[in-house]
């Protein structure tokens, strides 16, 4: 952040109206800008005492790219870190926990500086709660909505916090479901993320949001209450997609969104005693079911309308791999092909495809993408076509161009421009983004348009794929050129990089590693530059 933020004693900048995109113009960021993308923390004034949990830990290096003074992944493979950490990087580690994909690290001690908070008051609808003391309200109950929920408190914001979200579960961990929760290596209490302290927060949990009135400036629930607020996070996230012919109403096919949708078909399977199950989508939810139901003896078949697997994530080339590893595994993949029929025979299933072929199952399950939970912003004036439509810094733009000043959003819903890439929003959905981007636009909601930072994040994700672990950083579906800068695919132990033209020369955009973690970690920086020469690029080329 470029200096302190400034704090009125209701911890939210004057209002303001909302100003055109022309009017807050943003310089134009180099094409070499960028090379420590270090996300921006609040200091922490108390050492803390740290712990990991082997049986969950997966060696992803998430925590290492995040607190390199506290975690290292040695030569072998094995997790190394400093149970006692010092103030200066108790922020650090901290952020470790709150990335590690399966929350395997714990934390004890440490927090910021005493805020000024205040006992929590009823939380009331109507125009009447507009007094003296300001609300922020957090529209969503997931890890998005939590992180900036976090951040608020953090940065010193002592007025009301209401968190509105349409699970009756609070926040927690969605990569989990359809590899260990499914697999019941994780219970439902096992995938709850932790508050990181007392929040002194409103949980509004099962109640569907309906509308959004700026003008009032209040969110409408259900039954036709209003919901004043001050400030607005939009943190809904996304619905799983469905396709229009499935049966709606058959037992038999499930989606995986929700940790109900989870416990639904982990139920519906056992129960059905299912043999063979049809997966739809060749995207990371489908392939890692394939990986959990193969586990546990099932026949599993994989219908992916495009080819190969991952190809929108990672490319043709480097999803062949992926594809390669999932047929070992005994996985039948039929790619370049789509559900021509469906017909439910009671206890089985079967699945014309437009080939011809005809598939008899016990279960089908959509892992058909997902689209952003924008239905209850459809008349609100907000720009919402595949997302909420941000101003770099996440604050949202309305349907003229307007950017406003009092309403921000985050996680999966949000559509921004990163300006490490380029000015084409686009919205990013993996678990990171969620607790960065929460982060920041908490930020922005108290410093305002006018001198909130751009959120210029390295989007990282990762998978597991049969014993793969496959980790990636930046935006490889940008990349037009593909090289191998380590190891080889014939191996299936590598790291690819993915670079496109640019005025400035050629830009990475992203790197892929197979069974690779410390190898990616010296990759990271790189991304939003331009490509550096070296002689690696030329030895991996003769072996690929």
């Amino acid at each position: 952040m470029n200096g302190p933020l400034i704090a009125r004693p209701t911890g939210l900048p004057h209002p303001q109206q909302p100003q055109t995109t022309a009017q807050l113009a943003l310089p134009p960021v180099p094409g070499d800008a960028f090379h420590a993308p270090e996300p921006v923390l609040v200091p922490e004034t108390r050492p803390v005492r740290v712990s990991v949990d082997n049986n969950r830990c997966h060696i992803y290096g998430i925590c290492q790219q995040e607190a390199p003074e506290v975690f290292r992944i040695s030569d072998g493979g094995s997790l190394h870190y400093t149970g006692s950490v010092p103030a200066e990087f108790a922020a650090k580690a901290r952020q470790a926990a709150r990335c590690c994909p399966m929350q395997a690290i714990g934390i004890q001690g440490g927090g910021v500086a005493a805020s000024r908070r205040r006992p929590a008051r009823t939380v009331r609808s109507g125009a009447g709660m507009r007094g003296r003391r300001r609300r922020i309200v957090i529209a969503g109950g997931g890890l998005a909505g939590l992180s900036a929920a976090n951040r608020l408190r953090d940065r010193g914001f002592d007025g009301e916090l209401v968190l509105v979200g349409e699970e009756r579960r609070r926040p927690y961990s969605r990569p989990p479901l359809s590899k260990q929760y499914l697999a019941g290596e994780l219970t439902s209490d096992q995938l709850t993320f932790e508050a990181e302290q007392d929040l002194d927060a409103h949980w509004l949990l099962d109640t569907p949001l309906t509308g959004l009135d700026l003008a009032r400036g209040s969110v409408l629930l259900r039954g036709g209450e209003r919901l004043p607020f001050d400030g607005l996070v939009v943190a809904t996230g996304v619905d799983a997609k469905r396709l229009p012919e499935a049966p709606v109403f058959s037992e038999r096919v499930r989606t995986i969104r929700t940790l109900e949708d989870a416990a639904t078909v982990r139920i519906a399977l056992h129960e059905a005693q299912a043999r063979h199950v049809v997966i739809l989508g060749g995207g990371f939810v489908g392939c890692e079911l394939a990986c959990t139901l193969r586990e546990h003896g099932m026949d599993v078949t994989l219908v992916v309308h495009s080819a190969p697997l991952l190809r929108r994530v990672l490319g043709p080339k480097v999803g062949a791999v992926v594809g390669a590893i999932q047929r070992r595994a005994g996985v039948d993949v039929r790619v370049n092909t789509q559900i021509a029929d469906w017909q439910d025979h009671g206890e089985t299933l079967r699945l014309r495809l437009d080939d011809g072929a005809e598939l008899d199952c016990d279960f089908v399950v959509l892992g058909l993408g997902s689209q952003p939970r924008t239905e209850w912003l459809r008349d609100s004036g907000l720009e919402v076509s595949d997302g909420v439509l941000c101003w770099p810094t996440a604050h949202a733009v309305d349907q003229w161009g307007r950017v406003l000043p009092h309403v921000v959003a985050a996680g999966d819903v949000a559509r921004w421009p990163n300006a490490r890439f380029d000015e084409v929003p686009r919205r990013v959905e993996h678990l990171i983004h969620a607790v960065e981007m929460g982060q920041h636009a908490a930020d922005a909601l108290l410093r305002g348009p006018g001198r909130a930072d751009r959120f210029t994040p390295v989007p990282r994700f990762w998978s597991e794929q049969h014993g793969a672990r496959i980790q990636a950083v930046g935006m490889p579906a940008l990349g037009t050129d593909v090289e191998i800068v380590e190891g080889s695919l014939r191996s299936e132990r590598f790291v690819a990089r993915y670079t496109r033209p640019t005025a400035y020369g050629p830009q990475v955009v992203g790197v892929v590693a197979f069974d690779m973690p410390v190898q990616l970690l010296a990759y990271r920086d790189q991304i939003g530059g331009s490509r550096p020469r070296n002689r690696v690029t030329a030895r991996s080329r003769r072996r690929r």
